[in-house]
C-alpha cells in the first residue's frame, strides 16, 4: 500500500496548498490511503504556526468534503497533528470523541520544564532530552494518539551523543512498544540535509543511532512525508527514507489504527 498519515495544508500558515490540492495529489501518485494530519488549534492561546481555531470546522468540513468527492479513489482520513499537555486531555478526547476527528499524531513541538514550555528545536543540554522524552512517554500513556511523529527531531539541535541521549531514545522505544504505537521516520529531516560531527556524516533526524535502537527493539514504523507542499507527497525524500528503513532494517507497516 502507499499510504502517507502526516500531511498538512495552508491552514497551519506555512504550508502551500489546500486540502483538495493534496488530494489531487495523492490520487495522481496512485496512494491508497491519505491522512489530512495538519497542526491542532488550541481553544485558549495561540502557540504559532497553525490554524485559528476559529477555523478548526472549515478544516474538518474541507477534509470531508473531499472525503465524500475522492472516496471512491482512495481513502482519506481526518486527523491533527497534536502536541501532548495535561491542561487539554479533555480537549483532545473532545477532538476523538465528538468532533468526530479519526486520528491523531503526535508530534511534541514543545514540553514542560518546571511550567514553562520549552522548544524541541532549542534544546542545549542532552539532559533536557531526557525531559523532552518522558513528556512523549506521557503523552504515549494516554492513548490519544496512533503515531508519534519525528520521535528524534531533537536532533536538530546537533548535540553530541551521550548517554543522555540514549536513555531519551529508551524511554521513547520502549513506550512505543509497550503501547503499540508506531514510531515516524520523517521525511522533512531528509529535507534539512546533513552535518558533520564525531559520528560522521548524518542526518539530524531521522538520526542513525536512534533507528539502530529502533531495529533491535520490535517497534513498529511509519514513513511520512510531513509534506507542506503537495509537490513533497511522494518525492525522492520520500523515498531516502524508505531506503533508510531497508538498511536499518525496521519493521515498517503502512496501517495504523484509527477511531473509524
Amino acid at each position: 500500500m502507499l499510504t502517507n498519515y502526516h500531511t498538512h495544508c495552508d491552514l497551519c500558515k506555512h504550508a502551500e496548498g489546500n486540502v483538495e490540492d493534496y488530494v489531487k495529489q495523492a490520487v495522481k501518485d496512485g496512494f491508497d490511503v491519505l491522512g489530512m494530519s495538519d497542526h491542532v488549534p488550541y481553544p485558549d492561546y495561540d502557540y504559532g504556526y497553525r490554524m485559528e481555531f476559529a477555523e478548526i470546522w472549515d478544516y474538518i468540513c474541507d477534509v470531508r468534503d473531499a472525503q465524500k468527492k475522492y472516496g471512491g479513489r482512495l481513502r482519506i482520513l481526518l486527523g491533527f497533528e497534536s502536541e501532548y499537555m495535561r491542561e487539554y486531555r479533555g480537549y483532545y478526547e473532545e477532538l476523538l470523541d465528538e468532533y468526530g476527528v479519526e486520528y491523531l499524531i503526535l508530534g511534541q513541538h514543545f514540553y514542560d520544564i518546571k511550567g514553562y514550555w520549552n522548544s524541541a528545536y532549542n534544546i542545549s543540554d542532552t539532559a533536557e532530552c531526557v525531559t523532552y522524552a518522558r513528556s512523549v512517554s506521557e503523552g504515549l500513556d494516554t492513548g490519544y494518539y496512533s503515531l508519534l511523529a519525528h520521535p528524534d527531531i531533537v536532533g536538530v539541535n546537533r548535540l553530541e551523543w551521550d548517554r543522555n541521549m540514549d536513555e531519551m531514545s529508551d524511554i521513547i522505544i520502549n513506550s512505543a512498544v509497550k503501547n503499540g504505537i508506531p514510531l515516524e521516520i520523517n521525511a522533512n529531516g531528509v529535507r534539512r540535509g546533513t552535518y558533520v560531527d564525531s559520528l560522521g556524516t548524518h542526518f539530524t533526524y531521522p538520526h542513525f543511532r536512534f533507528w539502530e535502537k529502533v531495529a533491535g527493539s520490535g517497534a513498529e514504523v511509519v514513513i511520512s512525508a510531513d509534506c507542506h507542499n503537495p509537490a513533497l507527497l511522494n518525492d525522492g525524500d520520500v523515498e531516502k527514507c524508505r531506503e533508510l528503513a531497508k538498511i536499518w532494517g525496521l519493521n515498517v507497516i503502512d496501517e495504523i489504527k484509527v477511531r473509524r
